[in-house]
C-alpha cells in the first residue's frame, strides 16, 4: 500500500510540474499578458495540490528507503532532498512572486529574470523526479521483460513456509542475493521473491511465507507444470568480492532466502571466505532451511551458524542454542573482531532498523553495513 501511495503521489507531482512548465512556455510564446497572468494564477492554486503530493512522496519515500542500502534506493534518497529544497526555496516562492507581478501587469525585466529561474528550477525537478520514477520502476521489477517458466515442484521448508522450484529461462544468470518478480497466470497477481537457489543449480527456486494473500493462495494451488512469468533478476544485495574479508549475515525469519543463495554459492565454489550467519526465528519448526544450514556448518569450517529461537516461552528442552534476540553481546561472543566483517541484514523492518542502530552504536562504519528489509509477507 505504501509503495502504491508513493508511486501515485510521485506521478501527480511529476505531472503537475510538467503541466506548470509547459503551460508557462506556451503562454509566454503564444499568449497575451492576460493569458500569462491567468496561467500564473492557476499555477499558484495548483501549489495547494503539488505541495501535499510532494510531502507524501518525501515521507513515503523516506519510510520505504529506511533500512535499505542498495544502489537504486541510495540514488533516490540522494535526489529527494534536492527536489524538496528546490521546490520549497525556489518553485514555491517564484509562484507567489510571478503571480503577484502578473496580476499587477508588471511584465518587466525582473519578471522575466524570475521566470527564467522558475523554468530552470522546474526543469531540474522534472529531471530528478523522472530519474526517481525510472529507478522506482526498476526497483519494482515491473520495467523488465517477462519470461515464461514452468513450475516444477514445491517443498515445505518450515512451518508455514514453502519453496517453489521453476525451470530457468534460456541464458538466465543471477548473482546470489538477487530477486525476481513472479506473476501468476490465474489472477495476474505478482510479487517480488528472493532467489534461494545458487547460480550453478539447474532449477530456479524461491521461497515465501504462506500468508492468506491472493497471490500466496493462488501460488499454492498452482499444479506442477503451470507456466508462470518471471522478470529479473533484479537487486544489488550481493556479497562483497574480497574473500579475505569476513562476512556476517543477520537474518530474521524469511529474510534467510537471499542468504541461502549466497551460502550455497560460496560452499559450491570452495571459497575460503569466513561467513557467520546469525539466524533468528520463533522456534526451530518455523526456521526455514535450518537443517540444511546445520549440515553446511558441520561440513565447512569457514561457515558458522548461530541460530537463535526467541519464542520458546520457557520450553527450551529441544533447543540447545541461543534464545535471545540478536544483539551486540551475541555478536561479540561469536566474532573475534566486531570491526573486521562486512555486515548484511535482511528481515522485517523493525529488526532491520534495530540491527542498524546496534551496529552504529558498535562504531561499525557505514560502508560495512548492507541492509534489505522484507515487507508484505
Amino acid at each position: 500500500m505504501k509503495t502504491r501511495v508513493h508511486a501515485i503521489a510521485g506521478a501527480i507531482g511529476l505531472l503537475m510540474i510538467l503541466t506548470f512548465w509547459t503551460s508557462t512556455i506556451i503562454s509566454e510564446v503564444f499568449g497575451s499578458y492576460e493569458a500569462i497572468a491567468m496561467v500564473k494564477g492557476l499555477i499558484l492554486k495548483g501549489m495547494f495540490v503539488l505541495i501535499p503530493a510532494m510531502a507524501i512522496v518525501g515521507a513515503s519515500g523516506a519510510s520505504l528507503g529506511k533500512g535499505r542500502s542498495d544502489a537504486l534506493v541510495s540514488a533516490k534518497m540522494k535526489r529527494m532532498p534536492i527536489i524538496a529544497v528546490n521546490g520549497l526555496l525556489v518553485l514555491v516562492p517564484m509562484a507567489f512572486l510571478l503571480e503577484s507581478c502578473a496580476s499587477a501587469g508588471n511584465f518587466d525585466t525582473m519578471f522575466y529574470v524570475l521566470q527564467g529561474v522558475e523554468l530552470i528550477a522546474g526543469a531540474v525537478n522534472l529531471t530528478l523526479m523522472g530519474l526517481n520514477m525510472r529507478d522506482g520502476i526498476r526497483l519494482s521489477g515491473k520495467g523488465k521483460s517477462k519470461d515464461g517458466v514452468k513450475l516444477t515442484g514445491r517443498d515445505t521448508v518450515a512451518e508455514g513456509t514453502m519453496a517453489f522450484h521453476m525451470s530457468k529461462p534460456d541464458g538466465f544468470t543471477h548473482q546470489p542475493g538477487q530477486w525476481v518478480r513472479v506473476t501468476l497466470p490465474t489472477n495476474g497477481e505478482s510479487r517480488v521473491l528472493s532467489i534461494v537457489s545458487a547460480p550453478h543449480e539447474a532449477q530456479l527456486t524461491v521461497a515465501t511465507r504462506m500468508t492468506d494473500s491472493a497471490f500466496k493462495r493462488a501460488l499454492k494451488d498452482l499444479p506442477d507444470g503451470t507456466e508462470v512469468q518471471i522478470a529479473g533478476p533484479n537487486g544489488s544485495f550481493t556479497l562483497h568480492q574480497d574473500a579475505a574479508r569476513p562476512a556476517v549475515l543477520i537474518a530474521g525469519g524469511i529474510g534467510i532466502t537471499p542468504f541461502m543463495s549466497m551460502i550455497r554459492n560460496t560452499m559450491q565454489r570452495g571459497s575460503v571466505q569466513k561467513i557467520t550467519l546469525f539466524y533468528s526465528n520463533r522456534n526451530p519448526a518455523s526456521a526455514a532451511f535450518l537443517g540444511e544450514l546445520e549440515e553446511l556448518a558441520r561440513a565447512n569450517p569457514n561457515f558458522e551458524l548461530v541460530a537463535t529461537m526467541t519464542g520458546l516461552e520457557g520450553d527450551t528442552a529441544a533447543w540447545e542454542g541461543e534464545t535471545n534476540l540478536i544483539d551486540r553481546d551475541m555478536l561479540a561472543r561469536h566474532l573475534p573482531d566486531l570491526g573486521a566483517p562486512v555486515y548484511y541484514c535482511v528481515g522485517p523492518t523493525p529488526m532491520v532498523a534495530a540491527t542498524k542502530e546496534m551496529l552504529e552504536e558498535a562504531s561499525i562504519a557505514a560502508d560495512q553495513m548492507v541492509f534489505e528489509k522484507f515487507t508484505g509477507y
